[in-house]
């Protein structure tokens, strides 16, 4: 018995360039097909932007977080801004 399958050949990327089917099936004709633009993706200044500040993870007691929240909450301020507030003036 003979394989009808022919050996791959592969360009200096590593893609196969000679398939005709996948798994019996017949690839589709991409010289007809229309290929479309979606919005997204890696581009230039995309995402969030610096701002200037550390990422840290704190471990508090319970009262201690509550008393921060209730802060922030009447305050209208993040937690953040509370915690470095409360620092910055305790220096």
């Amino acid at each position: 018995m003979k394989n009808s399958t022919p050996k791959p050949i592969f360009d200096k990327d590593g893609y196969q360039i000679n398939m005709t089917d996948l798994n019996g099936e017949p690839l589709p004709d991409l010289s007809t097909a229309k290929f479309y633009r979606f919005h997204g993706g890696a581009r230039i200044g995309a995402g969030r932007k610096p701002l200037g500040k550390t990422q840290m993870l704190l471990r508090l007691r319970p009262k201690s977080a509550a008393a921060i929240r209730a802060k922030a909450k009447r305050e209208h301020l993040t937690l953040s801004e509370v915690v470095d507030n409360l620092v910055l003036a305790s220096l």
